[in-house]
């Protein structure tokens, strides 16, 4: 985290666009929208990009523009297209850049970022080999149910790949590119009749021979709860996703989760074999529920490590230990659940929408319906 955050607050200052897909009113969009607008940078705007321009979230947002005047807002429909949808708002927008956009940003209506996300966001793509600047997420659940806490904090073991350039991946809720690596990158192209943004980006990027950098410094909140269907429906879409379209992240959780849960089924047989064999079983006992404990300090101390860089997080961060502690045990058993049931997608469910991910580079709309009220943002692409 200290090596990532060197980066901070340079002197690349860019004008810039942000896109923002938006579909419906998000749980606390008014407050997300003007953070968004209230940003300490020289000199941006704002792209809003909805499928209908008569959608809530559209003239919500022409209503909070003004009380920004000196940000630009523009509103533009996407394409029409069979796959409408975040993926589809992203490429239409492509086409209505300006020539000052020398950055391209991309957004989630679920962000609230602090007033130096931008100038943090950008900072990496002032050296040329960087393909993509990624922030990422922490959930801020308005109330800590047990379900809200668990998204959480499965949520947030996936920021330990972002760390390893092998493993990492953009994250579209949260990313930057410079606007003359578009054509190298083919987005128009490669993110038509796909489900997954940041995914496609993320193959794009490495493809090209560029990296991937991470900015610890542009983490955002999201404050959003989840029920129960919420968060099991959230991270079965998660691991759909990396199925589809970035197996190697797929890969080492299947390998990381097998070890833990396999290490806490021995501890559990040889404690049960204490009782009519002897003590002598209670040391094999101890040292394979040992992941236990140790899981606990780990999500502890990823949750410090990135709160130490987003203080405005850590202060709306008011859960007490033991609960965390309990929703971190939850999360290898959510996603060893996850992975199994996603071994071989076929649909998935994304605001109110089936799509047959069969053919990942030829998803088909299979199913439309409204949009619930309650229901979580765009996928992180983990």
């Amino acid at each position: 985290m200290r090596r990532a955050s060197r980066t901070a607050l340079g002197a690349f200052l860019p004008a810039s666009v942000v896109i923002l897909p938006v579909r419906g009113l998000d749980e606390g969009f008014d407050e997300n929208v003007r953070a968004i607008l209230a940003q300490a940078y020289p000199s941006y705007r704002l792209l809003v990009v909805p499928d209908d321009l008569e959608d809530p979230a559209a003239i919500r947002i022409r209503e909070i523009a003004a009380e920004f005047p000196r940000i630009r807002v523009d509103l533009v429909a996407s394409e029409p297209d069979a796959l409408r949808g975040k993926v589809n708002a992203l490429r239409s927008a492509l086409a209505h850049l300006s020539a000052d956009d020398a950055v391209v940003v991309f957004a989630d209506s679920d962000i609230r970022p602090a007033r130096d996300w931008l100038r943090q966001l950008v900072q990496p793509l002032a050296d040329s080999s960087v393909g993509v600047a990624t922030g990422f997420r922490w959930y801020v659940p308005p109330r800590p149910t047990f379900w809200s806490l668990v998204r959480a904090e499965w949520n947030g073991v996936s920021a330990n790949v972002l760390f390893d350039p092998r493993r990492s991946f953009a994250w579209g809720g949260s990313c930057a590119v410079r606007r003359d690596r578009l054509p190298t990158l083919r987005l128009g192209e490669r993110w038509r009749g796909v489900l997954s943004d940041d995914l496609v980006l993320t193959q794009s990027v490495r493809e090209a021979g560029l990296q991937i950098a991470y900015v610890p410094t542009a983490l955002v909140a999201t404050f959003e709860g989840a029920t129960r269907l919420m968060c099991l429906e959230w991270c079965e879409r998660q691991i759909t996703m990396a199925t589809l379209y970035l197996p190697v992240v797929r890969r080492y959780a299947v390998a990381a989760f097998a070890v833990f849960i396999g290490s806490i089924v021995f501890g559990a047989l040889s404690l049960a074999l204490a009782v009519p064999w002897g003590p002598l079983y209670l040391v094999p006992a101890i040292l394979f529920l040992a992941p236990l404990p140790s899981a606990i300090v780990k999500a502890s101390l990823r949750r410090r490590a990135l709160f130490s860089a987003a203080p405005e997080i850590a202060a709306a961060w008011s859960v007490p230990g033991w609960r965390s502690a309990v929703a971190a045990l939850a999360v290898p058993w959510v996603m060893a659940w996850g992975l199994v049931r996603t071994r071989h997608p076929e649909t998935v469910r994304w605001r109110g929408r089936v799509y047959d991910v069969r053919d990942a580079h030829r998803v088909r709309l299979v199913a439309s319906g409204e949009r619930r009220a309650n229901e979580g943002g765009p996928p992180s692409g983990r």
